[in-house]
């Protein structure tokens, strides 16, 4: 069958995509001591409802609920990261269904309380990065690859006779920050997802699995828009609000626009 370049004449508004995840990233410039790590409490107002603190090997792991979501600070000797999703659900009430935690736009709101303050008090930093997981949930799979069709004009998608779809690319771009010699890097991926949950049994001999409900299925966006590595020295701390400012309005431009130049 031959393949059909499908193009939507309207894609929808940026609230159509449901956030999975959310996430801030830091590299610092020198190595962080975990111990005795204030950021949780110092910008949340309150202590984390978890704990796990290594400082021997440098990890240290803050959870609890924010703004109806589940937040999450991880901190390596190497690496910060600030995470919000939705508040996981126990056992016996999870179904088959996405856990969403809101629209694009009302997210987005929420993290930055958290993201622009800690930016405001953190580490010198030598990169930056901005990421998320979203979804649009679709009706099956073939108005997934219709849908998706439009967001990537330069792609010529079957909807029929395709399966396993997954598309990535980086198209990276200079910084309008007025950073000498700073670029962005755009990673994006593309997918068609079909959400199922499953009941696993562990017998003495095997291990027996049990779908449960249909599922949803939904076109799939991993963002991942960070300042490339190449660039050489700290980021200008002053600068450090305006940077995630253009990764966030990145990050917007692709989910409304799609995969552009």
């Amino acid at each position: 069958m031959a393949q059909v370049n499908v193009v939507a004449t309207t894609l929808p508004t940026v609230d159509s995509w449901q956030v999975l995840s959310m996430r801030l990233t830091a590299f610092p410039a020198e190595a962080i001591k975990t111990e005795g790590q204030s950021w949780w409490p110092d910008l949340v107002g309150y202590d984390p409802e978890t704990v796990v603190s290594r400082p021997k090997a440098g990890q240290y792991r803050a959870e609890g609920e924010f703004e109806g979501r589940q937040l999450l600070l991880s901190v390596r000797a190497d690496r910060i990261d600030w995470n919000l999703a939705a508040i996981g659900k126990a056992p016996e009430e999870e179904s088959a269904t996405l856990p969403l935690s809101g629209s694009f736009p009302e997210v987005l709101g929420s993290f930055i309380k958290i993201a622009n303050p800690w930016l405001a008090v953190s580490t010198p930093i030598t990169r930056l990065a901005f990421g998320g997981v979203l979804v649009q949930p679709v009706e099956n799979r073939r108005s997934g690859y219709v849908r998706i069709g439009g967001y990537l004009p330069s792609v010529a998608l079957d909807p029929d006779g395709s399966s396993d779809f997954l598309y990535q690319i980086n198209r990276p771009r200079p910084s309008k920050t007025g950073i000498e010699s700073l670029h962005i890097n755009r990673l994006t991926k593309w997918s068609v997802l079909l959400f199922h949950r499953f009941s696993v049994a562990l017998q003495k001999t095997a291990i027996t699995t049990v779908g449960l409900g249909s599922g949803d299925s939904a076109c799939r966006l991993e963002v991942d828009i960070n300042t490339a590595p190449d660039f050489e020295g700290v980021l200008p701390a002053e600068k450090l609000p305006d940077i995630l400012q253009e990764l966030v309005d990145l990050a917007r431009e692709i989910a409304t626009k799609g995969d552009i130049p």
